[in-house]
């Protein structure tokens, strides 16, 4: 049985907007950790992975059942919406209008990678800050990206950094047939995630790492097409593409593991990397979004520059010729990544929904 951290006496007056918890990514890693640990957690989905239609009925569902939830339910006093960028913005403004419009305080949880680039392409970026400004909080998940919605003119005082939750990890041993460098990518694949970059960087050094290591990588994907790579570059006896990651197959993965890598070009604070720290392990990242307030090279993992794939070969060899690194770094690691266990992230969460409530 879960131990709940947020009880029902409060839940009672949260009401939480996010993607459906069928989708795959971060936010919905998210979502499922607060489903698991706040007793009877009141949530809507709004979006869902589908064609227009259906994303677009999803949406106008999500209208009905908010407006309906609202009118009868006098409970309910905070709005928390789960959101990003782009589409997902636009949708976030439809569900902070609703909800004002019953009075209620309304929370934008900012989960976007890419909010920068929204940002920079609009044609009207005042509309963007006027409507940060209408929500009575907006939490991020690094002091990197406070700084940043500062700098666009979102009031400081309304912003809260919210650590990503992480779950204790489940350790478990898992038998090695060999002495090669386990190094794992659990992600979308994709250019913006690294993805091939890491896989040209095998490919460069493919004589070298052949028989040194083992990647296995795992994601929904979003371009290329990585089973023709893997095998029109002959990496098949050492690298390995498999699907979505999730439930047991994520455990046995994160045990599995020596290292894991994340490439991105951009990222807010990837819970992948969160969750190899957990199980004690280093990470090979780039200095991008709140990645550098966890990661310092040299102490608990290395850090490269996105699209260079030579520093991500020299990364894989340094822990390929350091074993005792692995140790150590993961060790340091793991001990950064307790602050986003769920005891601590939720202490803070209840801190930012009774700030609201006497307000």
């Amino acid at each position: 049985m879960a131990k709940y951290f947020i009880y029902s006496s409060l839940s009672k007056k949260i009401l939480y907007l996010g993607v459906s918890m069928t989708t795959k990514g971060g936010m919905t890693a998210v979502l499922v950790s607060y489903k698991k640990y706040i007793e009877d957690m009141q949530f809507i989905p709004t979006w869902r992975l589908g064609s227009k239609l259906v994303k677009y009925l999803y949406t106008i569902q999500a209208i009905a059942r908010m407006s309906c939830k609202l009118l009868f339910n006098r409970n309910i006093k905070i709005v928390h919406i789960h959101g990003a960028a782009n589409a997902s913005f636009e949708r976030s403004r439809i569900f902070l209008k609703i909800a004002k419009r019953f009075g209620k305080k309304v929370i934008l949880h900012e989960h976007a990678a890419d909010f920068v680039e929204y940002y920079n392409n609009s044609t009207n970026k005042q509309a963007i800050t006027d409507t940060l400004n209408q929500y009575d909080s907006l939490i991020v998940l690094s002091n990197s990206w406070k700084d940043y919605y500062v700098s666009i003119g979102m009031d400081k005082s309304k912003i809260h950094v919210l650590n990503n939750i992480v779950s204790p990890p489940e350790l478990r041993d898992v038998p090695r047939k060999n002495d090669k460098l386990h190094l794992m990518y659990m992600g979308e694949i994709s250019n913006r995630k690294g993805a091939f970059d890491l896989l040209k960087a095998v490919v460069d050094h493919k004589e070298e790492f052949k028989d040194k290591l083992l990647l296995r990588m795992g994601g929904n994907v979003v371009d290329g097409d990585i089973k023709t790579y893997i095998k029109d570059n002959g990496l098949q006896d050492f690298v390995s593409y498999e699907g979505w990651i999730a439930g047991e197959k994520k455990i046995e993965c994160l045990n599995w593991e020596d290292v894991y890598i994340l490439p991105s070009y951009n990222e807010g604070l990837p819970i992948a990397i969160l969750e190899a720290m957990a199980y004690h392990h280093p990470i090979i990242s780039t200095p991008v979004g709140g990645i550098p307030e966890i990661i310092t090279s040299h102490e608990d993992g290395l850090l490269v520059t996105p699209g260079n794939s030579e520093e991500i070969a020299n990364a894989i060899k340094y822990y390929i010729d350091n074993r005792d690194a692995i140790k150590t770094h993961g060790e340091k690691g793991y001990n950064v990544v307790q602050a986003f266990f769920p005891e601590s992230v939720f202490k803070e969460l209840t801190s930012i929904y009774n700030s609201l409530l006497k307000g």
